[in-house]
């Protein structure tokens, strides 16, 4: 690594903290974040402000606000996916920093003190996180997603299934409707179950979750079939309410975990295409066989 190569790394660095230590200031003072939680989000901030002074008494002045694109991304990140995501999404960026502050502190060996103190605190933010945060929708993501998940499948199946019986889009919706509630009155009472053998959750938390997310969904792919009258454009639109769902829990366990976004939606997004196509043959040969099926328009 050059010198200029270098300077251009700590410039960088000053910038990144500077940017978070805004991000963290924002967020602390957003009326969604609970009281308990500011108190670590502000002394994350404070952290991130003396890296961003240590690293400007090297190269000089280098402060930026965040850009308005981060600015509403936070803005829609913190509703949308609650503060645990929000704040993992903000240490995220910084990962990557830290290799290069490795690297600065090999070449430095002057500022190896100051740096390895930067890197330990970067670290215990996180570690100070995921002790102070304990929302619902994190605990119980487990069977948030058994409820999205089976509610997916199932009616992505029964809609493409009813391809091959019905041309009214009324009927198609209502029948999947009453199987989707029925579901979820199934799944909210199996996950209860389920929460019983498992330490640290109360079941009836852990059903409810599991039941709303159900309900959700159902309620969220039967709607094109009320507002539609065309079923293939019913379909269709149901199709791109299921894979926005899918594109949606991708990024919560991207973020959580640390997985592929991209893996994570092309995988689920591959299993409900495949259900749904094996559900339209069989609609379809069901449909003929038993004389109820009537030519798609």
């Amino acid at each position: 690594m050059g010198h200029m190569d270098e300077l251009k790394d700590i410039r960088e660095f000053c910038r990144d903290e500077y940017e978070a230590y805004n991000m963290y200031t924002l967020l602390a003072k957003n009326p969604l974040v609970s009281a308990r939680i500011r108190s670590t989000i502000g002394k994350a901030a404070l952290d991130e402000h003396r890296h961003y002074v240590f690293w400007r008494s090297i190269v000089g002045e280098c402060s930026s606000t965040p850009s308005t694109i981060k600015r509403l991304l936070l803005s829609l990140l913190l509703p949308l996916f609650g503060v645990t995501v929000t704040i993992k999404f903000i240490e995220s960026m910084e990962k990557n920093a830290l290799e290069s502050y490795e690297k600065i502190s090999s070449m430095r060996p002057e500022l190896k003190e100051e740096v390895e103190k930067i890197i330990k605190e970067e670290e215990e933010h996180e570690a100070s996180f995921i002790l102070g945060l304990d929302e619902g929708r994190v605990k119980y993501l487990g069977s948030i997603m058994l409820g999205i998940s089976d509610a997916i499948i199932e009616l992505t199946g029964i809609y493409s299934g009813a391809l091959g019986v019905f041309v009214n889009t009324l009927s198609a919706g209502l029948t999947g409707l009453l199987a989707g509630v029925s579901a979820a009155i199934s799944m909210t009472i199996a996950s209860y179950a389920q929460a019983k053998h498992e330490v640290g959750k109360a079941p009836k938390t852990a059903a409810l979750y599991t039941g709303i997310a159900y309900l959700l969904v159902v309620l969220l792919l039967a709607l094109p079939y009320f507002l539609i009258n065309v079923i293939t454009s019913a379909f269709a639109a149901m199709i791109v309410a299921a894979l926005l769902v899918i594109a949606y829990m991708s990024f919560y366990s991207s973020v959580l975990f640390k997985r592929s976004y991209l893996k994570e939606f092309i995988e689920t997004s591959g299993l409900m295409l495949g259900v749904s196509i094996l559900l339209f043959v069989l609609g379809n040969v069901l449909g003929q066989l038993f004389g109820v099926t009537t030519s798609i328009h």
